[in-house]
């Protein structure tokens, strides 16, 4: 390869194009037209001299040599955004974009804080919040993102991930104003028969409470709706007898606009989503600009 040709405009696209196997979904996510990922995918078959990308069955699947250039690619943006932020860190004068992934539930509560004063200490900096439901750990190690904000914990490359706790949340239950416990103290006994609805934005199989409510002698939970977003939590459980269990301030938020009821969890159902943390990769844990954010975060959630 003739390394003079090489422009990193292309290695961008390269790693977006490996990413999403698709030329238009590639074009939406660098805000650029079909043609252009298509001639940059010319120029990068050219460069490696490989197709990287091969149509099977309809669809794109990724070389060998494509598949090894993945992870290599992402490591080396990552050590080129690196050295340009290393250089030196102004917020006032920054341009920079911080990347974030985290849920709606949760996200919602960690920007407010913090929001006004990212704007005054630095008002040229861009915060770029994905809140699409998904594996939440796959961008932090892939280089996609700064920071995640979760109550979950990575399944992978744990010692090369760092967390700081940020808040606690307490879980309620949402139901109908009709149901017929929403005016009741709410037993274990009484949550026997009900059904419950189930979020599932990272494919899990069971509620977060159900090895919960099994070692309390309810078996089997009945989950009719399974849902992988939080849109119309509230027009669904103000019309059926569905129980959905969330955090309390999401709920609350539901509550402002639907006839709906927040009962108490009976304080033998044990959460283990309730701690919030901060979490970032080890390639950006020296960088300046992560460092103020972090430094930042810390002012208004360490306690």
């Amino acid at each position: 390869m003739d390394i003079s040709k090489l422009d990193l405009n292309l290695l961008i696209v390269l790693k977006t194009l490996l990413h999403e196997k698709h030329i238009s979904n590639t074009g939406l996510t660098l805000n650029m037209s079909q043609s252009s990922v298509s001639r940059a995918l010319k120029k990068l078959r050219e460069l490696f001299d490989d197709p990287l990308l091969t149509r099977v069955a309809g669809q794109y699947v990724l070389t060998e040599k494509a598949k090894s250039l993945e992870g290599e690619l992402t490591h080396l943006l990552a050590m080129v955004e690196g050295m340009l932020n290393k250089q030196s860190f102004t917020p006032l004068t920054s341009r920079a974009t911080i990347k974030l992934f985290g849920l709606p539930p949760q996200m919602s509560v960690f920007i407010e804080p913090l929001i006004s004063e990212i704007r005054r200490q630095a008002p040229g900096l861009s915060l770029d919040i994905d809140s699409t439901p998904k594996p939440q750990f796959n961008g932090l190690i892939n280089g996609d993102v700064h920071f995640v904000v979760s109550g979950h914990s990575p399944q992978n490359a744990e010692d090369k991930i760092h967390r700081l706790p940020l808040f606690k949340r307490n879980f309620v239950l949402l139901m109908a104003q009709t149901h017929r416990l929403a005016t009741k103290d709410i037993t274990i006994e009484r949550l026997k028969d009900c059904h419950f609805g189930q979020i599932s934005t990272q494919g899990e199989s069971v509620l977060p409470i159900a090895e919960s409510l099994e070692s309390l002698g309810i078996g089997n939970v009945s989950t009719p709706v399974k849902l992988k977003h939080f849109f119309n939590i509230g027009g669904l459980v103000e019309k059926t007898d569905i129980i959905f269990y969330l955090p309390e301030h999401l709920a609350e938020d539901i509550a402002k606009n639907h006839n709906v009821a927040i009962r108490k969890v009976p304080s033998s159902i044990k959460s283990e989503y309730s701690q919030v943390y901060l979490y970032w990769h080890q390639r950006v844990h020296t960088d300046p600009l992560c460092l103020w954010f972090r430094e930042l975060v810390k002012s208004r959630f360490q306690y």
